[in-house]
């Protein structure tokens, strides 16, 4: 639970950052001067140039660096976002998402990441050429108080620095420019938005790999897009997203653009059919559901929902549900008759609470509704570390207030880090407001991962991210294991962190408050810098068959702090 030392880490964070922050050369490859940037602290307005924009691929998380000058180019903006791939869209500190600096050259002016508290950045554009936003949120003054940011706005042309990614060139088909069959997925209807299922597949030559932006013209309401990051060269196959509301029917013509190149392909609009649903304005009659619907289960093609339709007026069809629980049911074809017909409706989406949930079904001007009941949660048997979706779990700190509470519960969020997908569980203060901080977890077999920023277990200059086991259920009292290396700066000086595990006892019988857990794992964890016997912190964690971690002790070298589980819930 290193979301606990906020105050801790902080303070070392901040000292390094002011001692030695890392300087940006905007002559080394940036571009001077592409855009400009603000933002307010409440008393005044702060704003001044853009002068570099770059990609950072040299780690398993990509970082997007956004870095300036104020307009006397005595302070220095900067600011980072973490993502496998980088779109419009918002990026949360809480989530290890974004995090911004504001300094000058004896000092850090202002700091926001997941230590500090809920920052945000939305990215409002972003293509080849131009990456525009907006941000709020707390941020860490050079006296330790928390202040809000607000107005923050950026906007600057997209170059390249360092390791960073810079805009990609080829052609659409082969290297001579000539077209390949486009590959039309999804049913396409007159007043019919498209959804997900309507995309194009188009085959590019990359010839310089990089950022990518590739587009159709807007013909009848509808246009096809897509961005991405080509990252290597040769023959590749994208997939363009539709987008819009066919206004109306017949064979329409497209251009796809990307560089230089274009490439034509059409599609035939059909004619929407009519009709009314079975029990349209009431409970669906009939209907039929299929397959079994179970609290965090993603949908397969066995979710299916049976409806009647009576069709009055041939023609194509799109029909679906609302997104209720996380779910939706659709289909979409053609009727080619009048008459009662009977339609299969496909489950997609996770479920995220078990219990009964309504569903409304349209076509055209007629609804209807059924109900679905969605299983509990199934509890892996021997799982000393939940992470069905909505378990909670609240820690007390021992000898401190309610106010010193942890309340800490899975969330829906799962993403991926490099080939690896994971459970997030999100911290939260007494009585839960916006989440603090993330944490991110997955389980093969008896060892447990944990996705660590590891500058929350060591004063690094800049984030430091992987993976490591901080858990083994399947080994025995006195197993060691230590996390891989860890390379960072501190201070400007290159070191090699590790973090050594070791198994204090197995299936002891522990009683804290009015729990009693009869299986409980105790693992001690040793912070360790290659080269320096001592380590930097020690942590003492318990872990309860079918309940997770329950109690959490760490020292920091000059104090000892206690957290005990206080209440949980599993699902």
């Amino acid at each position: 639970m290193k979301f606990i030392k906020i105050t801790f880490y902080l303070f070392l964070t901040l000292v390094l950052l002011n001692a030695c922050q890392k300087e940006y050369s905007i002559e080394s490859g940036g571009l001077k001067h592409t855009g400009s940037w603000q933002f307010n602290d409440s008393l005044q307005l702060f704003s001044g140039n853009m002068d570099s924009v770059y990609i950072d691929s040299s780690s398993s998380t990509k970082v997007l660096h956004l870095i300036g000058t104020s307009l006397n180019g005595s302070q220095t903006f900067h600011m980072q976002l973490f993502a496998d791939t980088f779109k419009t869209g918002t990026y949360k500190a809480s989530l290890f998402q974004s995090s911004f600096q504001y300094s000058a050259t004896a000092k850090t002016i202002y700091q926001a990441d997941q230590l500090v508290g809920e920052f945000i950045v939305n990215i409002t554009t972003y293509s080849n050429s131009l990456i525009a936003g907006t941000f709020s949120g707390a941020a860490i003054d050079s006296a330790n108080n928390i202040k809000q940011l607000t107005l923050g706005k950026f906007t600057s042309a997209i170059g390249q620095n360092g390791t960073g990614v810079s805009v990609s060139s080829g052609v659409l088909g082969d290297s001579s420019g000539n077209c390949k069959p486009v590959t039309l997925s999804g049913t396409y209807t007159q007043g019919v938005a498209l959804i997900g299922a309507n995309t194009v597949q188009v085959q590019v030559t990359v010839a310089v790999a990089g950022t990518y932006s590739i587009t159709s013209n807007i013909v009848n309401g509808v246009t096809f897009s897509n961005t991405g990051t080509f990252t290597s060269t040769g023959v590749q196959n994208v997939i363009l997203n539709g987008s819009g509301t066919p206004l109306s029917s017949g064979v329409q013509n497209f251009t796809i653009s990307y560089g230089n190149s274009q490439c034509a392909f059409k599609i035939n609009f059909g004619t929407a059919a009519a009709g009314t649903l079975g029990g349209g304005g009431g409970s669906c009659t009939p209907f039929t559901i299929a397959g079994t619907y179970q609290q965090g289960i993603l949908l397969n093609a066995s979710n299916t929902v049976q409806i009647q339709v009576t069709v009055t007026a041939p023609g194509s069809y799109n029909i679906t549900t609302d997104t209720v629980n996380n779910v939706s049911f659709s289909n979409s074809g053609t009727f080619t008759s009048t008459g009662v017909q009977i339609i299969t409706l496909i489950g997609s989406g996770t479920p995220l609470n078990a219990g009964a949930q309504n569903f409304a079904v349209t076509f055209g001007a007629s609804t209807c509704n059924f109900s679905i009941i969605f299983l509990p949660a199934a509890l892996p048997p021997g799982d000393y570390f939940p992470l069905t979706l909505n378990s909670n779990w609240t820690y007390s700190h021992v000898g401190g207030t309610a106010a010193d509470s942890i309340h800490t519960a899975v969330i829906s969020y799962s993403p991926s880090f490099g080939s690896n997908t994971y459970k997030t569980i999100a911290a939260y203060n007494v009585p839960p407001a916006a989440a603090f901080d993330s944490l991110y977890y997955r389980k093969p077999g008896g060892d447990y991962y944990q996705y660590a920023r590891y500058s929350n277990y060591f004063p690094f200059d800049a984030p430091v991210s992987g993976e490591f086991i901080f858990l083994k259920d399947n080994v025995a009292t006195g197993t060691t294991w230590v996390s891989p290396n860890i390379s960072g700066t501190i201070g400007g000086l290159p070191v090699i962190a590790f973090i050594k595990m070791t198994i204090l006892a197995k299936a002891v019988p522990i009683t804290i408050g009015i729990f009693n857990f009869p299986d409980v794992i105790q693992v001690k964890y040793e912070y360790f810098i290659l080269g320096i016997a001592t380590p930097f912190e020690t942590d003492e964690r318990w872990f309860a068959k079918n309940a997770g971690e329950i109690h959490d002790s760490f020292n920091n070298g000059t104090s000892t702090n206690n957290y005990d589980i206080s209440n949980f819930l599993i699902f």
